[in-house]
């Protein structure tokens, strides 16, 4: 199963090569292009009839959504305002553990001001702790590119926890406010700069479970049970050129910023003072000629095909003669590199909470949000998707990410690989939910439903 995806991986860059100069590029297999009939072959034989199968049960209530036009009409009972300003939704995120929450967004644009928006999401975990979020956004100042924003959060959380890179795993209490606010502007086509600071409280305690207490110096230093402030300074380039937010089918999101991060004091000294590199590439490349959006008629079309499909018909419809027309026009393929190094100015001094963070976040989505720490985290990702209907894709990916103190001590024992399928349900301007099963190696399996986007 890892040869197949990483033979994603290979098509992954082959295409995002090709596809560099003209994101309208049509990729055809053809018998004289080796590298692609090559890297076709376990796709045309394995994955997807195999994927098609896995996603029987879960075919038909899809279908029955869409044919009921259950989506637009839930988009409508959720917007509301005489402009369709107001957007309410519940939130579901289901994961193993402590961090499965539900809880709610609520969108206002045009609140104070033209091309204005306001965000709030409380969520409530399965342990009664909670959290909640608020943002508010102001474009086009004065009919131009800056933009200008405000950003809040607050948690109660009794039992959070850390892993460093010995694996060692710490258990506290947070109960911290962060504050920021930032601007920029468009400089480019695509292009533009940002800047931004923030406003950390961190008020970590014991736990409130009864759950290990490590001690010593290592603990002291990183500011675990202690309070202290933090106040970064960000600037950042940014690039964005997709041309839609949540069914892109091409483009590219580039992001690299720089912080520079103020520590309080905490244990007696004011030496915790670090710095932050961070670099994101995410490229959406259509692998056809055919839009990737279904029109009404072939959404109908395909719910009939879909719902009276025997595994024999799967196989036909997927063999190499029909490859072109099924498999390849009308496919997007996405791959991302992202990378975060923390560099502390006094070794060992920096807290805990400036470690890079791998895991479902990253995404990596076979672990939990941060499984992994450390001041280098650095992970490679690969989507392969397909419209099933007009709001709903299938997909398989695949990621590795590695992780470690510093370039140096980069080490082949600290890669994880994550790898699964699943499916979701977006409309162009909004996402609405996925579901997918990630593994690990033999190790393990996790299942996500969420309403978080993969690559935010």
């Amino acid at each position: 199963m890892k040869k197949v995806f990483a033979l994603l991986f290979l098509l992954a860059f082959c295409a995002s090569a090709q596809g560099a100069g003209n994101d309208s590029s049509v990729v055809k297999i053809e018998q004289e292009n080796l590298l692609l009939t090559v890297v076709s072959w376990p796709f045309v034989h394995i994955v997807q009839p195999t994927i098609e199968f896995l996603m029987w049960p879960a075919i038909p209530p899809l279908i029955y959504i869409s044919r009921e036009n259950l989506i637009e009409k839930g988009a409508n009972l959720i917007t509301f305002g005489e402009n369709k300003q107001i957007m309410f939704y519940p939130i579901i995120n289901a994961k193993i553990g402590s961090s499965a929450n539900i809880g709610f967004a609520y969108w206002h644009s045009d609140l104070i001001l033209n091309d204005d928006n306001m965000y709030f999401s409380p969520h409530l975990y399965i342990n009664a702790d909670w959290d909640a979020s608020l943002r508010y956004r102001k474009k086009r100042i004065y009919g131009s590119s800056f933009y200008w924003g405000l950003g809040s959060s607050y948690r109660e959380l009794g039992d959070n926890s850390f892993r460093d890179t010995e694996g060692n795993v710490y258990f506290y209490a947070d109960s911290s406010i962060h504050l920021s606010t930032y601007g920029g502007f468009g400089f480019a086509k695509s292009w533009g700069l940002e800047l931004g600071t923030s406003l950390n409280f961190h008020r970590f305690d014991l736990p409130s479970l009864n759950n290990v207490i490590i001690e010593g110096e290592q603990v002291s230093d990183r500011g675990f049970y202690t309070s202290y402030e933090s106040y970064p300074l960000t600037l950042s380039l940014l690039h964005n050129s997709l041309d839609e937010p949540y069914a892109a089918t091409k483009g590219r999101k580039f992001s690299l910023s720089y912080s520079y991060v103020p520590v309080s004091s905490y244990n007696g000294t004011r030496d915790h003072n670090y710095h932050v590199v961070e670099s994101r590439l995410t490229n959406y490349l259509l692998l056809g000629n055919m839009s990737y959006a279904m029109t009404v008629a072939e959404s109908n079309a395909n719910r009939e095909k879909l719902k009276n499909l025997t595994f024999a018909e799967a196989i036909e419809m997927l063999n190499p003669i029909n490859i072109k027309e099924e498999i390849l026009d009308r496919r997007v393929l996405i791959a991302q590199i992202k990378a975060r190094y923390m560099l502390e100015e006094n070794e060992g001094k920096a807290p805990f909470t400036a470690m890079g963070k791998l895991g479902g976040n990253f995404p990596l989505r076979a672990y939990e949000d941060g499984y992994f720490t450390a001041p280098l985290v650095a992970g490679i990702s690969a989507e392969y998707r397909w419209p099933i209907d007009r709001f709903a894709d299938a997909l398989i990916f695949n990621e590795y990410g590695i992780y470690g103190e510093n370039f140096n001590q980069l080490s082949v024992s600290n890669i994880r690989n994550s790898y699964g399928f699943g499916f979701r349900i977006r409309t162009p301007k909004l996402f609405i939910t996925r579901f997918a099963l990630a593994f690990h190696g033999l190790h393990g399996i996790s299942l996500i439903l969420t309403t978080r986007p993969e690559y935010e």
